[in-house]
């Protein structure tokens, strides 16, 4: 697959994908979606990858959704959310399965579906400039990308609860708090240590590793595959709303939207 919204290569025994589309800093549309995956398998398919290190290129890690295009999308009279919300879990699923070790690095913000993405690898590395956003709410959505299953068992149902429902900034000091993220980090030392975290782990046992990540998957995460396909029918509810439309049309007006929950 030729990769145009993303970057792969490979350091020593680090495999290294960056989210690299700039127009939207580096939302996920379709295209980012399916190289994402793609290079997520090449990984684990690689037998010189023993870790793989997750970052973001330019001023912040993932703004989430391409809301420009769902501007566009939503005038067509089939339109659904759907297809791209089914692409996504099944990156965090893969994400999950694959047994090697998965670092992400986060400089500034992780939107939405960008937070979601994060908070599913097996560790996360903040820069201490990096902020999470549940921002569903504010354009009259619900959470995609795992999010309703990952953030209730990372800091509790009240918690995650008040954080999507508010969609309110989370920054890296109150994110380490809460066991969002492993470590925070000053931002001009964010790459070098997210690397340093994953060679240790590529030179560490590689089968204990694998063996960890399984018995966590059937212990906590199994019922994500039954979990994602409802996440993909209430999504496509709430974006065939009238609120949806409205708060998609706010954000590109730089406006505060007006609901009728509807």
């Amino acid at each position: 697959m030729e990769y145009t919204h993303i970057k792969l290569s490979r350091e020593g025994a680090v495999g290294c994908i960056v989210l690299d589309w700039a127009p939207t800093l580096n939302g996920m549309d379709h295209a980012l979606v399916s190289q994402l995956h793609d290079a997520l398998i090449a990984c684990q398919n690689d037998p010189e990858v023993k870790a793989i290190v997750l970052s973001g290129a330019g001023r912040a890690f993932c703004g989430g959704g391409d809301i420009r295009y769902f501007i566009e999308a939503v005038k067509e009279p089939d339109f659904t959310i759907r297809p791209l919300v089914e692409a996504v879990g099944d990156v965090v699923l893969a994400m999950k399965k694959c047994p090697k070790p998965i670092i992400c690095a986060v400089f500034g913000a992780a939107a939405g579906g960008g937070a979601n993405l994060a908070l599913a690898a097996d560790v996360v590395i903040a820069a201490d400039n990096a902020k999470f956003l549940q921002a569903f709410v504010n354009i009259g959505l619900a959470p995609d990308t795992g999010g309703g299953w990952w953030l209730p068992r990372l800091v509790g149902s009240a918690r995650a609860f008040e954080m999507f429902a508010s969609g309110r900034v989370v920054k890296a000091d109150e994110a380490l708090a809460l066991g969002m993220v492993t470590e925070v980090v000053p931002a001009g030392e964010l790459m070098p240590r997210a690397m340093a975290v994953a060679q240790k782990y590529a030179a560490g046992p590689s089968v204990s590793y694998a063996a960890i990540k399984r018995m966590m998957f059937e212990s906590l995460f199994a019922g994500y595959e039954q979990y994602k396909k409802v996440e993909a029918d209430l999504l496509h509810q709430c974006c065939r709303t009238e609120d949806f439309v409205e708060g998609i049309t706010a954000f590109i007006e730089k406006r505060t939207p007006e609901f009728k929950g509807k």
